[in-house]
């Protein structure tokens, strides 16, 4: 058994409820009336946990679904925004072991597309990467989603991008500073500076009235 630690009643219509072991559930309120619980309540973990997840897991599948619909996500998209909403652990599990079962859900293939999507983009690997990690998916899955694009088209969106740049650079600028201006803004966009340096060098070397 382990004992209830605190209720607190949030904006929403929610209702936190927070468990000696450190654990807690966030509840809307209508499911919390279905079963009150104040602090100094004893309950089962696994008991409680079962009964939240045959609650809530309908209408957390219809939520992941609904997401699903609009763009493809990774399992750690879908886990975030399931429990930020207030389904459980248990739940958010259930659910992403029901789509992965049903095809509907796979970081491989969403780390592929969303490579494909931002290299159109012309995000180098750098951000892609961090972004992929950011959405849950691993390392593994990123590093092999990315060695789909080829360091050609990554010196070739690079090139579009310096001469964009250059395009926008001040009239009477130092060279410079114009170019490390260039560098600079390639690098934010998630290429290393090398790639970014033989961007450059091909866009300055084919401008003629660059100095």
């Amino acid at each position: 058994m382990v004992q209830v630690s605190n209720v607190e009643k949030l904006r929403g219509q929610k209702i936190k409820i927070t468990f000696e072991d450190g654990s807690s559930y966030l509840l809307l309120r209508s499911m919390y009336l279905d079963r009150p619980l104040e602090a100094g309540d004893e309950v089962d973990p696994k008991e409680y946990a079962q009964w939240v997840l045959t609650r809530q897991y309908r209408s957390a599948l219809d939520k992941a679904v609904a997401m699903l619909a609009v763009r493809a996500c990774s399992k750690g998209e879908i886990r975030q925004k399931l429990r930020r909403i207030g389904f459980s652990e248990e739940t958010a599990d259930m659910v992403i072991y029901k789509l992965e079962k049903n095809h509907l859900l796979n970081d491989e293939e969403f780390a592929a597309q969303w490579v494909q999507y931002r290299s159109g983009q012309k995000y180098g690997p750098r951000r892609i990467s961090q972004e992929l990690r950011i959405k849950g998916v691993s390392a593994e899955e990123a590093e092999s989603a990315l060695e789909e694009v080829p360091e050609e088209a990554q010196l070739e969106n690079a090139v579009r991008l310096a001469r964009k740049a250059l395009q926008r650079a001040k009239a009477g600028e130092d060279p410079r500073k114009t170019r490390q201006k260039i560098l600079a803004s390639i690098v934010r966009r998630g290429y290393s500076w090398d790639l970014a340096r033989q961007a450059v060098d091909q866009v300055l070397n084919a401008d003629d009235e660059w100095p």
